[in-house]
């Protein structure tokens, strides 16, 4: 919800901070686009090769910190093309983060609930979705009301506040509370196997 109060808003934002023609926001949305994906692909590539996710998790929420703090042409007197740099990397940090927490939140579900791999699988994705597309609702109009109160520049600049204490709170998490992120997928697994004795054992 966070990124999606401004997110709906960056074509606005490039045709009245540089007077763009709409060609040329129309390419940057795409290849921003292009970024995102790209992202995702290699939170996917990185989580296959057992990169712990909070590498990812953390190094994409700090990714749209960098984004959010320096995309605002006030802030640094910056051109189109920083801007348009800037809002590559905060899509990059969007599809590294975002890919990486709902196997998070599986394994979580699936090793602290006791429950099965398909039955977490299920409710947290259902969950997730539920929440994604009610950020994806509420979050253009919160963000059209504070843009239009407050200007462009402070509502980046708190984006990238709440973002930044999110990353806190979440490194907070993994240090008093180990794999508060990452489950060892060994545990997730045991998890898994005492479930099927269980059953097995109830059927017989």
């Amino acid at each position: 919800m966070i990124v999606n109060t401004i997110e709906s808003f960056y074509p606005n934002f490039f045709y009245e901070m540089f007077e763009r023609q709409e060609g040329y926001v129309g390419l940057v949305m795409a290849i921003a686009g292009i970024v995102y994906c790209v992202g995702t692909v290699i939170a996917g590539n990185l989580g296959d090769m057992n990169v712990p996710r909070k590498v990812t998790i953390f190094g994409g929420m700090g990714l749209i910190i960098l984004g959010a703090t320096f995309i605002n042409p006030t802030f640094l007197k910056s051109t189109d093309k920083w801007a348009a740099t800037m809002l590559c990397i905060i899509n990059m940090g969007s599809g590294l983060s975002q890919i990486s927490i709902l196997p998070s939140l599986i394994l979580q579900f699936q090793y602290r609930a006791g429950v099965s791999r398909e039955e977490s699988s299920c409710q947290m994705t259902g969950l997730y979705r539920a929440a994604y597309f009610t950020g994806a609702f509420f979050g253009p109009i919160i963000g059209g009301s504070l843009i239009g109160t407050l200007g462009y520049q402070t509502c980046y600049l708190t984006l990238a506040t709440i973002m930044a204490i999110n990353l806190l709170g979440l490194w907070v998490c993994e240090v008093c509370c180990p794999h508060t992120i990452d489950v060892p997928a060994a545990k997730a697994r045991s998890y898994e196997n005492i479930l099927g004795n269980q059953e097995a054992e109830d059927s017989g």
